[in-house]
């Protein structure tokens, strides 16, 4: 096996091995527990609309409010 081949059939395994171990460190659905219906974009546009707001209402309200 040449140099080359045998350096980057390593960098392949070793991202092979990150990419397993990143995917075992994310939280799996449990049984029981809601899914999010909304995707991304949407999540992004609301949380967007909710600092909008949140920028609308005066400082003494806002406290008044929490």
């Amino acid at each position: 096996m040449t140099r080359s081949r045998s350096f980057h059939r390593f960098h392949r395994w070793t991202a092979k091995l990150r990419r397993r171990a990143l995917r075992s460190a994310l939280p799996e659905h449990r049984e029981g527990e809601r899914q999010a219906n909304l995707p991304a974009a949407a999540v992004r546009c609301r949380d967007w609309q909710r600092d909008q707001l949140h920028d609308l209402i005066e400082p003494d309200e806002l406290s008044a409010a929490c």
